[in-house]
């Protein structure tokens, strides 16, 4: 039996124990010092976005600093997490032969995860893994993990909510939209859980730490020596503090790039979101900087910063970069457990096309990235002749004895009016939709009357969330993004899709009238 270091180092701050992580791994990369199960807590409380996110995009900065709450970046991939100072983190620091692999994959993740597993079953509780890397109590989120390598070493970490302060959560994180949406307490625990609320009680730190403990002996056939840090740990943690206590490193992701010709697009998987940030330079057609980001684990740790350099500069052509990204993956340069190369290339390919559409139609690309597109492309969609226009009853007035209703009287109280005269003033079959169910019956009449395309109003979250129920729709359809603030940034998605959304939205006449105005002038050129 082998043995591994035991290393609790107690409460620190954020950048401590990034510090710390760091330092870890760069040495055991190394061989220099023991395999290690490291416990970490933090004090103050954090929130800590993942390698390939950007902090503005994830965190509610302004919250954070007015509640002495850390911000910083992990170095592992995965999703933003908040860190009180009631969560426990656990961390296995290995070499690589301990495991007989060499970059990791959906085996090593479980086999990483069922030492928790089992500690969770010691203190009375049945969990499983759930891939790709949570652990879980009846459906329910009781642990998130990820990881990241180095040399001869993996890292691989994960949580364990003992008490779980889901209100402060809300309030520091921008909860992406694939994932946690409503605020209220009971709409979390469909999805997260903590020991507290199975099991009753909040046990005591040692003794979850000791459940842990038993976990990885018993699963990895281990025995854990409690130990401190080496001399060469201490010194270079202490270089490594200043580092990860600055700008540089917390706010190395940012993918708004002004001054520049923006483009943006997103695709949601199984196994996580990603996101494409590309400035353009359209009077050479070509990639300007990109930014990659998102919840996905990336291995190796450098290999997303590698890819985006390899896109840099390139023509703004898929072909071309399809085959660089192809290429990063088949060589093996870049490992995403759970994504293959077109689920990765996908919000690419999608920014292509809307650049396309601002070449072939004079749209500025800022308009251009309120534009969605399923089914077709945008030219394709237009070549249909749209004939349905599909506007949300979110952007109704909250006083319109109409808002739950299909029609609207165009009385001028609300955007709706106006979006409404506009497709009738092209004869269109202007319909207002009600509820995610309404939207798939709708979609299903048009299949039914056989009309060839539509046009509809919806948030982008929203498309990007049902993308792949629009594709079953099989309509070829134009989807454009609304205004005001929308269910999902009032974390009410599930109350919207029942019909039950209590604000205000608004449809985007001007951007609806530009897109429609295309097709006029299609349609003109096809009378002429």
């Amino acid at each position: 039996m082998k043995e591994w270091r035991l290393l609790d180092t107690g409460h620190m701050t954020a950048a401590q124990n990034m510090a710390m992580d760091d330092t870890l791994l760069e040495l055991k990369g190394e061989l220099k010092t023991p395999d290690t199960i490291r416990f970490l807590q933090f004090s103050p409380p954090s929130v800590l976005v993942g390698f390939h996110q950007a902090v503005n995009e994830e965190i509610r900065e302004s919250y954070c600093l007015e509640n002495g709450i850390d911000i910083n970046r992990r170095i592992t991939g995965g999703g933003a997490i908040f860190f009180d100072e009631n969560q426990i983190g656990w961390e296995v620091i290995c070499d690589k032969d301990f495991f007989n692999m060499e970059i990791p994959n959906q085996r090593l993740f479980k086999a990483l995860c069922e030492p928790v597993v089992n500690a969770i079953g010691y203190m009375g509780l049945k969990a499983a893994f759930r891939p790709r890397n949570d652990i879980e109590i009846n459906g329910r989120k009781i642990s998130g993990t990820g990881g990241t390598e180095a040399d001869r070493a993996f890292f691989f970490q994960g949580t364990m909510l003992v008490d779980f302060d889901v209100d402060t959560m809300l309030k520091a994180l921008k909860i992406p939209v694939e994932k946690l949406k409503a605020k209220e307490i009971n709409s979390v625990k469909e999805r997260v859980t903590c020991l507290n609320w199975e099991l009753g009680h909040t046990p005591a730190s040692e003794e979850i730490k000791r459940a842990i403990v038993r976990g990885f002996e018993e699963s990895l056939d281990i025995k854990l020596v409690p130990s401190g840090l080496t001399k060469e740990e201490e010194g270079l943690f202490r270089q490594k503090l200043a580092y990860y206590s600055s700008t540089e490193w917390i706010e190395r992701v940012k993918p708004k790039v002004s001054g520049k010709e923006v483009l943006q697009a997103a695709n949601k998987v199984e196994n996580g979101l990603v996101r494409f940030t590309i400035a353009v330079d359209r009077a050479r057609n070509r990639i300007q900087d990109i930014y990659i980001t998102g919840d996905f684990l990336s291995f190796p740790s450098r290999a997303l910063y590698d890819l985006e350099s390899a896109l840099r500069g390139q023509p703004f052509s898929r072909d071309e970069l399809f085959n660089i990204v192809d290429n990063f993956f088949s060589e093996g340069r870049i490992t995403i457990p759970g994504i293959n190369p077109d689920q990765f290339f996908k919000p690419l390919e999608i920014a292509i096309e809307k650049a396309a559409i601002g070449s072939e139609y004079g749209i500025p690309l800022e308009v251009c990235n309120q534009i969605s597109v399923t089914n077709g492309s945008f030219k394709d969609v237009i070549a249909a002749e749209p004939t349905v226009l599909l506007l949300p009853y979110c952007a109704k007035s909250l006083t319109c004895p109409l808002r739950y209703k299909k029609s609207c009287r165009q009385c001028g109280a609300c955007s709706i009016g106006e979006a409404w005269g506009l497709g009738w003033k092209r004869k269109m079959d202007v319909r207002s939709v009600n509820s995610f169910e309404d939207l798939l019956s709708e979609l299903d009449r048009i299949r039914i009357l056989k009309e060839k395309a539509f046009i509809g109003c919806c948030c982008q979250p929203f498309f990007t969330k049902h993308v792949h129920d629009f594709e079953k729709a099989g309509i070829p359809g134009i989807l454009l993004n609304i205004d005001n603030t929308t269910c999902y940034d009032l974390d009410q998605a599930k109350e919207a899709y029942k019909g039950e959304f209590k604000s205000q939205t608004h449809v985007n006449i001007t951007l609806l009238e530009t897109v429609l105005n295309v097709v006029d002038e299609y349609k003109a050129r096809g009378a002429a």
